[in-house]
């Protein structure tokens, strides 16, 4: 007969099969795997502390930055705040300067004499040789009062007239020369 194409293992002569055998286990060994299950969760332990450490490290560096962070933005603003108020300062006086120098002005165009000389050259007005002042109410009531008190001392009605018009001159008087004041003035700052 033929000879098989497939040779067993177990028909080989060389190759041996090693067997398998039960052990059962003694306290050493018991011993040893209560060691490597303690080791191991020791291990274990160790690595979640590690974790734990990690995260709170990470915490405790992110909470840093965001305090740095807030540190210099307030020490932004507070420069920002400085140079603003430098900048104002410098504002400020330089307009008290402006000021100070419109005063002098003002006043170096009140002065009596000059506005002598304005009236005489541009006018032609003089000084007066006498000075004669008229006293005027205050309000529209003194005059109504002045009126009523004319009205009650029998004046006639003619001479009533004649007293609502010198009143009305004199107001007509006093506002024309307030005008001409403002206008000497107006004047003297023109130029």
């Amino acid at each position: 007969m033929a000879l098989p194409a497939v040779k067993r293992v177990f028909e080989h002569e060389d190759m041996r099969v090693p067997r398998l055998r039960l052990v059962r286990g003694s306290r050493a060994s018991a011993k040893r795997k209560a060691r490597g299950a303690a080791a191991s969760r020791s291990r274990a332990s160790e690595v979640a502390r590690c974790r734990r450490g990690f995260r709170v490290a990470c915490v405790l560096l992110f909470m840093m930055g965001a305090i740095a962070l807030a540190r210099v933005e307030l020490t932004v603003r507070a420069t920002e705040a400085s140079l603003t108020a430098n900048a104002l300062r410098a504002d400020i006086e330089s307009e008290r300067v402006r000021g100070e120098s419109l005063e002098a002005r003002r006043m170096a165009l009140a002065t009596p004499s000059r506005i002598e000389s304005i009236a005489e050259s541009s006018m032609g007005m003089g000084s007066a040789e006498s000075v004669a002042y008229i006293e005027m109410p205050e309000s529209r009531e003194a005059v109504g009062g002045f009126q009523s008190a004319a009205a009650d001392s029998d004046m006639s009605v003619s001479s009533q007239r004649v007293a609502g018009i010198l009143a009305s001159i004199m107001r007509m008087t006093a506002g024309e020369a307030q005008v001409l004041l403002v206008g000497d003035a107006g004047l003297a700052s023109s130029r």
